[in-house]
């Protein structure tokens, strides 16, 4: 056998071999897959400039886990001008039984800092 591939197959036997013992068999069957956490990340501003507007609209995703997802709506402190209503698509009374923005932005923060995929 080439020696190339011996070498090559030998290093993958010891990176799923260090992938086990990292996270125990589930991990190891999952493949490298199982570690990527590749987040796609999109924010909505309640104005035009971010300077007088806050976040409104919070949205991750794992682009290798569909289940590891946030994507939620928040009301913010001052209301959506006219203007930004028509831009966003969304209005101020479907705005109003959404969660406070600093609410929903502890928890998307605690979703980002999250160590692993559930």
């Amino acid at each position: 056998m080439n020696d190339k591939l011996i070498h090559s197959q030998k290093r993958l036997h010891d990176s799923l071999f260090e992938l086990y013992i990292q996270g125990g068999l589930e991990l190891f069957q999952a493949g490298t897959r199982g570690l990527k956490r590749d987040l796609i990340i999109r924010l909505e501003t309640s104005a035009l400039t971010p300077e007088k507007g806050e976040i409104i609209h919070y949205y991750a995703g794992n682009r290798w886990d569909e289940n590891d997802e946030f994507n939620e709506w928040a009301r913010p402190s001052v209301d959506l001008s006219a203007e930004a209503e028509r831009i966003l698509g969304v209005t101020n009374a479907q705005l109003d039984g959404c969660r406070p923005t600093d609410t929903v932005s502890f928890d998307f923060f605690n979703f980002l800092n999250a160590k692993f995929i559930h």
